[in-house]
């Protein structure tokens, strides 16, 4: 028996007699101050602040909360964005898991956020509420030919949407270089540790 992305405080439930566990920094958590990411306050984000203002300085656009007539424009930006990643196990998991989230919308009190320039939809992004503390971000996607086009909607959705929390948890980067880079570039908090944990057969 295989549990995956178990948590550093649920460790005492497998003792070692029993299970292996084996620690999996590909799945450990990004948490962040909310006030940290809206304000981008300071020297450490300074390039952050940088990006947002050339985007503003480029482009027209508007943020608007997510409703499902945004759902379709969203699935063509995220095709666009898998386009030269197909056959990623990954990549296949989260375009299931981005249909999920669309089809249960309501169900699964998800809130969503959208960028639109230059006439379509070039950004979007969708989280809940984790806990009365805490935004869990589960996606973010955007077309990169629009420079600092994700500090813009990262920003915004976070001060749109979760301006009511103190952390948001921008969940793991499932062990690729570039997205690690980019969430150590936000500064997190702390991350949050998980294990799998592998049962010992005789």
């Amino acid at each position: 028996m295989v549990f995956r992305a178990v948590p550093k405080e649920m460790l005492p439930y497998f003792p070692p007699s029993r299970y292996r566990i084996i620690p999996d920094r590909r799945v450990w958590d990004y948490l962040y101050r909310t006030k940290d990411l809206i304000e981008l306050g300071g020297r450490k984000y300074q390039q952050k602040r940088n990006h947002i203002n050339r985007f503003r300085q480029s482009y027209d656009f508007a943020y608007h909360s997510m409703t499902p007539e945004h759902f379709p424009a969203c699935l063509r930006l995220y095709e666009q964005w898998a386009t030269d990643k197909t056959g990623s196990p990954e990549v296949e998991a989260e375009r299931l898991a981005l249909q999920e989230a669309f089809d249960h919308y309501t169900l699964l009190n998800l809130k969503g956020g959208v960028l639109e320039a230059g006439g379509a939809i070039q950004a979007f992004t969708i989280g809940s509420r984790l806990n009365k503390d805490t935004a869990l971000i589960h996606f973010e996607k955007a077309n990169p030919e629009f420079s600092g086009i994700y500090s813009v909607i990262n920003q915004l959705f976070i001060a749109k949407e979760w301006a009511d929390t103190k952390y948001v948890n921008r969940e793991d980067d499932m062990g690729i270089p570039g997205l690690r880079q980019a969430k150590r570039r936000y500064h997190p908090l702390r991350l949050i540790e998980k294990y799998t944990v592998v049962e010992i057969t005789s």
